[in-house]
């Protein structure tokens, strides 16, 4: 009896393969068709996902590079696996348990590395099935601001030579003459890699015998701003010209070449002013103040585009509990019973305002008062709303942020980020969206001071951009302020 009774239980197990089987077949990995583009220190979500979505929280997961057996990051029988992770990984890789059930396998790599360069696999398997994708990860480092020099050491046919440091990968360099022309393929140009493993770029035009303009642009292959030194040579350097001309030319080359060291000492400067006596910091603010202080007649035009916003909880992450007229919105512990539909965030503590616009312009005002953790901005309707991703203006997002953390960081969230000041840390946030000029620019409303602007907002043509609204905070609340008084809010 025993016997017959086991036989007949394989023969149900048996039976159930095939089913399991036929769940998997169909199904793929798939990595990113597109080069994810980062630079060295900022974090990075390396995307991969199976399709049709399968839950793979039962799933061994492994990304890796050349080398199958030596993982970046392996997920093993419910748990991560550092003991068998690349060292050069260890502490900086994540998978997100919420993502592996609707079988999203992104990896989020942090304080990326130029090292980190390269074409990652993602490989996920049950035991029977397996399926592998490719995402191809490219850390660019921005090398230094390029320097001119001249070189007369060629005989008598004088040169320029650019030089700039620290680049990766390898960037271009333009020459232009004075109208405009690319006179690149008249320069000789070469490439060496440091020990550290970054490149250094030197490249030569030679001078004729006329006035002209020379322009040396050192640029990465991949978008991003540039860097530019001009020089101008004048037809009376040539040989025959006297000693002081030459001195001249060769200090003005000197001084462009020393602009990055005095960029340098001004933010070693800005730097000082933290340590100020509290006095004279209250006096240096007061001064600041007044000069970045907005017009009283532009205050009023831009107070005479108010909205007011009200906030859609069917966008509120399940942490996020928001007021009876969508006025306030709090952070909680424990996360609410929500229907996880499309529109909805589901890992980041966010919510848009209810009404999206298309045109024109758009004023608001947040009361953030003490709240230690916010980002306040606007975003695109098509925007990433699901799992970890980047609130980046490539992905749609424009805001600026406020951490509390040990000192305290007050930044606006472009690519790199860009550092603002703390004295112009707001208790109220005006937000001015001008929807036809692509622009998006934050004041402090109690000082009626500039604090940041996006230029060139660059989104689908008559896209939806939504009020947009993050909070991590547990115990003070966002407020979303009504229509603001134009009279009291600009004296």
């Amino acid at each position: 009896m025993k016997l017959r009774f086991l036989g007949r239980t394989c023969l149900i197990v048996l039976s159930l393969l095939p089913a399991v089987s036929t769940q998997r077949e169909g199904s793929s990995v798939v990595g990113s068709d597109q080069p994810l583009i980062a630079s060295s220190g900022e974090d990075a979500i390396l995307p991969c996902h199976i399709t049709p979505s399968l839950s793979a929280v039962d799933m061994d997961v492994r990304w890796f590079r050349q080398k199958f057996k030596i993982p970046v990051h392996l997920y093993e029988d419910q748990k991560d696996r550092t003991d068998v992770q690349d060292s050069d990984y260890r502490g900086r890789t994540a998978l997100s348990r919420l993502g592996l059930q609707e079988g999203i396998l992104s990896l989020n790599l942090r304080n990326l590395r130029h090292t980190d360069s390269g074409v990652y696999s993602c490989y996920a398997t049950d035991g029977v099935w397996n399926g592998q994708g490719k995402t191809e990860l490219i850390v660019r480092a921005l090398g230094t601001q390029p320097s001119i020099s001249m070189d007369s050491t060629q005989g008598e046919q004088t040169r320029l030579v650019c030089k700039s440091e620290g680049w990766d990968p390898e960037p271009e360099v333009i020459w232009r003459d004075r109208d405009g022309n690319d006179v690149t393929s008249l320069s000789n140009t070469t490439v060496q890699r440091d020990s550290q493993g970054l490149l250094s770029v030197s490249s030569y035009i030679k001078i004729k015998q006329q006035s002209n303009v020379f322009s040396c642009l050192v640029r990465s292959k991949t978008p991003k701003p540039d860097w530019e030194s001009k020089l101008h040579i004048s037809s009376d350097f040539f040989p025959g010209v006297s000693g002081w001309m030459v001195a001249f030319f060769l200090t003005l080359a000197l001084s462009i070449g020393a602009i990055p060291l005095l960029v340098i000492q001004w933010r070693r400067m800005d730097a000082m002013e933290r340590k100020l006596e509290p006095m004279a910091a209250q006096c240096l603010l007061k001064k600041l103040e007044s000069v970045s202080r907005t017009l009283k007649s532009e205050w009023k035009w831009i107070l005479s585009s108010a909205v007011d916003v009200t906030l859609d909880p069917d966008t509120a992450h399940p942490e996020l509990t928001l007021s009876a007229e969508g006025k306030q919105v709090r952070k909680e512990k424990t996360r609410q019973d929500l229907p996880d539909t499309p529109e909805r965030f589901d890992d980041r503590p966010c919510v848009l305002g209810r009404e999206g616009f298309t045109s024109g312009r758009r004023y608001w005002q947040v009361q953030v008062g003490k709240n230690t953790r916010w980002r306040l901005g606007v975003s695109t309707e098509s925007a990433e709303r699901k799992g970890e991703f980047s609130m980046i203006p490539q992905q749609g997002y424009w805001t600026v942020t406020w951490w509390s953390g040990d000192r305290g960081e007050f930044t606006a969230l472009t690519d790199p980020r860009t550092p603002l000041s703390r004295s112009l840390k707001p208790q109220k946030l005006g937000v001015y969206l001008d929807y036809e000029e692509g622009q998006l620019s934050f004041y402090n409303v109690e000082t009626r001071s500039h604090i940041y602007t996006f230029t060139d907002m660059d989104f689908k043509p008559n896209e939806k951009l939504y009020p947009f609204f993050y909070t991590s905070c547990l115990t003070d609340p966002v407020l979303v302020s009504p229509d603001p008084d134009p009279v009291s809010a600009a004296d």
